[in-house]
């Protein structure tokens, strides 16, 4: 009887062994398990928007993890995005320390590091960076695209051109599209530091290169109006004005007035006058349709007037123009009228990720961000936008 009581102990002991050793060998595929769980529900918050709950998963991961640089670079990526730049730049500083990193995760490293310089518009510091990651990674399309964004922004036009040039021919098909559009920009730079310098004629040729890679771009249509101005082509240099202003609504003020002043200069402030009807018989952007009907009233003032009541709907700009428009010509009772109509106020998008928002709200609830609501003048709130996350 005992040697049984003594090999059941010994085969209960056994499988306790058995067991304790399962459980030993069987821990680090639980944990990595658990690893992959965690960062699964961090990729959930992430595709929420709920960034400040991503930042503090991030930062727990990296106390448990603290040899895996790729959390470090994404939490560093996060709080660029959550405007907290010097501190995305000091991560991505003590990544790129460590002598063991691969060479993948310090290219990562490097371009976020000119990201996050280029946020803080240090260009030369931010071209400096993303140099030495294009070096390790020449064939980067992502890496080429932020170095000719911040070769842009340092006006260093021929380098972007160069460097748009070369991620058209590496991007896929569905994204050299924008790469030719880029390179239109960059030559439209050049084509104005060479209209600096005085070489009229070399800012003709790369801006009539510029008009082929972007037609539709209004800084480039902007570009042209000015250098045909410099070289006295008045014709050309009206409908180089009237483009901008056309792909360029946002910034109709600015353009108007300046090619009025040109206009008035030139002594051609009637053919203008002609360009800017017929924009305005047309145009639906409210900025554009108010800075056209403040010159276009004092000729034809009664189709400024139809234009501005075409948008005052929903753009609290184009109705107070109205309404001074009317009470100018003496016509009170349809000022009061359009006084009287109800506009709606202006939709709000998050400045951060261009969200829209509620009003009356201070957080987004797409990407988490404080105070960041901005009013988009000219759109109601029935008139939402794609956002920047929808491929807008």
């Amino acid at each position: 009887m005992s040697e049984v009581v003594a090999a059941v102990l010994a085969a209960l002991a056994g499988g306790g062994i058995g067991a304790a050793l399962a459980w030993w060998r069987l821990a680090p595929r639980r944990q990595a398990l658990a690893r992959i769980a965690r960062r699964g529900h961090v990729v959930y918050e992430l595709a929420e928007g709920d960034l400040d709950n991503v930042a503090e998963e991030l930062e727990q991961i990296a106390e448990a993890e603290p040899n895996d640089a790729t959390v470090f670079l994404a939490l560093a990526a996060l709080d660029r995005r959550r405007g907290r730049v010097e501190r995305a730049k000091a991560i991505h500083r003590t990544v790129l320390a460590s002598a063991e990193l691969p060479p993948e995760l310090r290219v990562a490293g490097l371009v976020g590091l000119g990201r996050d310089l280029l946020a803080q518009g240090n260009e030369q510091a931010a071209v400096g960076a993303l140099t030495r990651a294009i070096s390790l990674a020449p064939r980067s399309v992502a890496t080429l695209e932020s170095l000719a964004r911040a070769l842009e922004q340092a006006g260093a036009w021929e380098r972007a051109a160069a460097a748009w040039e070369r991620h058209e021919k590496l991007a896929p098909a569905r994204r050299r599209r924008q790469s030719r559009i880029g390179r239109g920009h960059a030559l439209a730079g050049q084509a104005l530091a060479a209209l600096r310098e005085g070489d009229e004629r070399k800012a003709r040729k790369l801006i009539e290169r510029s008009l082929e890679l972007a037609p539709d771009s209004g800084h480039v249509w902007t570009v042209r109006a000015r250098v045909e101005a410099a070289l006295g082509d008045k014709a050309r240099a009206l409908e180089g004005w009237q483009r901008a202003w056309e792909h360029a609504p946002a910034g109709a003020h600015a353009l108007v007035a300046e090619a009025w002043a040109w206009a008035v200069e030139e002594s051609v402030q009637d053919e203008l006058a002609e360009r800017m009807q017929a924009s305005l018989r047309t145009a639906e952007a409210a900025n554009l349709v108010v800075a056209l009907a403040d010159r276009v009233s004092r000729l034809q003032p009664e189709q400024a007037a139809a234009a501005l009541e075409r948008v005052a709907g929903r753009s609290p700009a184009a109705a107070l123009s109205l309404i001074r428009l009317r009470l100018a010509r003496g016509q009170r009772d349809l000022a009061r009228e359009a006084a009287m109509k109800d506009v709606p106020p202006p939709m709000l998008v998050c400045r951060q990720c261009a969200a829209p928002m509620a009003r009356f709200t201070f957080r987004c609830g797409a990407c988490g961000a404080w105070d960041s609501a901005v009013a988009l003048e000219g759109a109601g709130p029935a008139e939402r936008r794609p956002s920047r996350r929808s491929g807008a």
